[in-house]
């Protein structure tokens, strides 16, 4: 999924690119690369939350969303 699709009845454009520029600065922070790595789509959820509880901080969102992939990492470890 990438919230850039130009069919996607969820969100505007503007809104799309925002989430997929936080998504992609996410996944570079993490070390992230391949689009068909499985943590992606924990990646995106996260974006996702954050867009929907009002964050539009490109930064923030991907702090947010690293921060909580890596309790998310720390967690399934045990």
């Amino acid at each position: 999924m990438s919230f850039l699709k130009e069919d996607n009845p969820n969100y505007t454009k503007p809104d799309g690119e925002l989430m997929q520029r936080a998504l992609d600065l996410a996944a570079a922070k993490l070390g992230i690369a391949d689009e068909n790595d499985p943590e992606r789509n924990s990646l995106k959820r996260f974006v996702r939350a954050a867009f929907l509880i009002g964050n539009r901080d490109i930064d923030a969102i991907a702090s947010f969303t690293v921060d909580a992939v890596m309790v998310r990492r720390k967690n399934s470890s045990h």
